[in-house]
């Protein structure tokens, strides 16, 4: 079981670099600001001969979308693909600032004795909640977009 929201996997396939490239070139499209249309590729990105850097097209928030990148290496029969699935770094950094403002600020009044006993675990244990609420968010879609992207590499979809 993986804690932290960053995950490294490999995907090879015996096809060469130029077919790869032409798979995932169907699948994904260039950045934009604004999508008015649902029919569009399942992801958004940009892709070159070293690699790729993309993220799942979706119609609703969600902060804890993986962002993709990847780096294909290329073998005499193989095309090997080494891929990094993460969080935003402004979303790692805006929870690391939310959890030391919450406990920095519920730690003093829980150790000074200014809440009651029987409520101070529930104010020190919500961010542990939110926390799991996240990481679920974010495996869910980590684990989709991994079976996606094996699928469109191999030739699959």
């Amino acid at each position: 079981m993986k804690v932290l929201p960053y995950n490294t996997f490999t995907i090879s396939t015996p096809d060469p670099l130029p077919v790869v490239l032409q798979r995932l070139n169907a699948k994904v499209e260039p950045m934009k600001a604004f999508r008015f249309s649902t029919k569009h590729a399942p992801y958004q990105g940009s892709i070159s001969e070293e690699g790729f850097k993309i993220s799942r097209i979706i119609h609703y928030r969600n902060s804890f979308l993986p962002m993709i990148r990847g780096r294909f290496e290329v073998e005499s029969h193989q095309t090997i693909i080494h891929i990094e699935m993460s969080l935003h770094p402004f979303v790692m950094a805006f929870l690391g600032l939310w959890f030391f403002c919450w406990y920095g600020a519920i730690a003093p009044i829980i150790l000074t004795g200014a809440m009651p006993k029987h409520i101070a675990p529930l104010f020190a244990g919500m961010p542990i909640l939110m926390l799991v609420i996240f990481w679920l968010a974010f495996w869910l879609e980590a684990n989709r977009s991994r079976t996606e992207l094996t699928q469109i590499i191999q030739g699959q979809v």
